[in-house]
């Protein structure tokens, strides 16, 4: 009934709400050859999403398209547009841009390849991206992420790079490869711009940049311009950084996605309203609905934004829907987690390599929770009690409900801090099979992975 809708209401009408598990066996179909299940065309290629939450072990195969792929370069022609026109850099495209990306691997299963959306993209690079575009094959190709790093940061010290493009995390790790790199040759290097004088752009996304900022600046030597940009692989970009001093990213929806937003009180119920773009409101948080050109209708990516201006419309990640830290139903997400732990690093003067947060409950006996918050240190504070206090402090003015359940100790006890030694992170990351370009450190840890960082914590503290 599609060809009858003439206005949103037709299309909520006509197009329910979904969740991957309700697209799936149409998917699953599709990915055995089937034509006209979801979309009128064969789709040779799935992006592999394995997700960030708690409890993401199932592989998600979404649907790209060739129409898809072509809409995402232009998505990503808007990414380096948008820093060209802030930075007013004419000299940009004289060096290199490194991407630290997955590989650009395709793997058969019957007629249909399985890959991600990144190393998909870089085989349908223009040929004058490519140009100017490193690793190429085979490096670029390396599966096992720790060699591959290591391959980049040799390769590519003398090059002229101007950029790094991927997750956000990875920055620093790979800036630590570079350093160690240039030290074994003999190179004297403090920072790496001195290696790399004309580095002038970081293009990330993935995470919530501002607890990397301290990090990859004391590594680069000076500030780096960051463009971030909140992607995923139903759609490729939805948003980028439009402004070095305003907080939030600027929508970009004309690039074949459909945007509808439920509002967050309402996610999960069965007859929640569904906002479209044009009536959002400022301040309030969504959660995300996406129809694509591969074949997604009124899907539920799981995901919580918050517009920061509408008209023009500026959005922020706000988290998962199935990544929260709950000890007495506040709900509390892994981009508030890092709020806090940004307000925290920038009271104490520290900066850290990564940090995450589980929780405690039952304590000393008791029917009271706590939070445990995991941090591994670039710059530690002079006063780590101090750290934990402001963390504390800044998660209570960012979430109504912990502050309440917090005050006066009723439910939920001042929280733990747990240093992690050097190394801790990527032991963490390797334990949980959790390596490589798209992994991201998770920010919230259900009991399982509690345990095991305390684990990791210990036998370091021992080694």
């Amino acid at each position: 009934g599609l060809k009858g809708v003439r206005s949103h209401r037709d299309f909520v009408e006509r197009v329910p709400l979904r969740a991957y598990s309700d697209f799936e066996p149409m998917l699953e179909r599709m990915r055995r050859g089937a034509r006209n299940v979801l979309h009128p065309e064969f789709i040779e290629h799935y992006g592999c999403s394995s997700g960030t939450s708690n409890t993401a072990a199932l592989n998600k195969f979404l649907p790209i398209s060739r129409e898809q792929v072509k809409w995402q370069q232009k998505a990503g022609f808007d990414v380096l547009a948008r820093y060209l026109t802030l930075a007013n850099d004419a000299d940009f495209t004289g060096g290199f841009t490194l991407q630290l990306l997955p590989p650009a691997v395709i793997r058969r299963e019957g007629p249909v390849g399985i890959t991600s959306n990144p190393g998909l993209m870089q085989r349908h690079m223009p040929a004058v991206s490519r140009m100017m575009t490193l690793p190429r094959p085979p490096l670029r190709d390396i599966e096992n992420y720790d060699r591959k790093l290591d391959a980049i940061a040799d390769e590519f010290l003398e090059h002229d790079v101007r950029a790094l493009s991927g997750t956000t995390c990875w920055f620093p790790i790979l800036f630590d490869r570079v350093l160690t790199a240039a030290r074994r040759r003999g190179m004297r290097a403090e920072t790496v711009t001195d290696l790399w004088p004309n580095l002038r752009a970081l293009f990330g996304g993935g995470v919530y940049a501002e607890p990397y900022r301290g990090v990859i600046e004391a590594r680069a030597g000076r500030p780096v311009p960051l463009i971030d940009n909140y992607n995923a692989t139903e759609g490729g970009i939805f948003a980028v950084t439009d402004s070095f001093e305003r907080t939030g990213m600027l929508m970009i929806p004309d690039r074949a996605v459909f945007f509808e937003f439920v509002p967050r009180s309402e996610h999960g119920r069965e007859n929640a309203r569904r906002v479209p773009l044009w009536e959002v409101e400022r301040g309030e948080e969504y959660a995300v609905v996406v129809t694509t050109c591969s074949g997604l209708y009124a899907y539920q990516m799981g995901d919580y934004v918050r517009f920061t201006d509408v008209f023009p419309h500026r959005v922020e990640f706000c988290g998962r829907a199935s990544g929260m830290l709950s000890v007495t139903q506040e709900l509390t997400t892994a981009i508030e987690i890092e709020r806090a732990v940004a307000e925290a690093l920038a009271a104490t003067r520290s900066t850290a390599v990564e940090f995450a947060c589980g929780a405690d409950v039952g304590v000393d006996g008791t029917a009271k929770g706590r939070y445990v918050l995991f941090v591994e240190w670039e710059g530690a504070p002079a006063d780590p009690r101090r750290f934990i206090e402001r963390f504390d402090e800044a998660l209570q003015k960012i979430n109504r409900v912990y502050r309440e359940h917090r005050a006066g100790e009723v439910a939920i006890l001042a929280p733990e801090f747990v240093r992690l030694p050097t190394g801790s992170a990527r032991r963490f990351m390797a334990r949980i099979g959790r390596e490589g370009a798209q992994q991201k450190f998770p920010r919230i840890l259900d009991d399982g992975k509690r345990d095991v960082m305390r684990a990791i914590a210990a036998t370091a503290t021992l080694d």
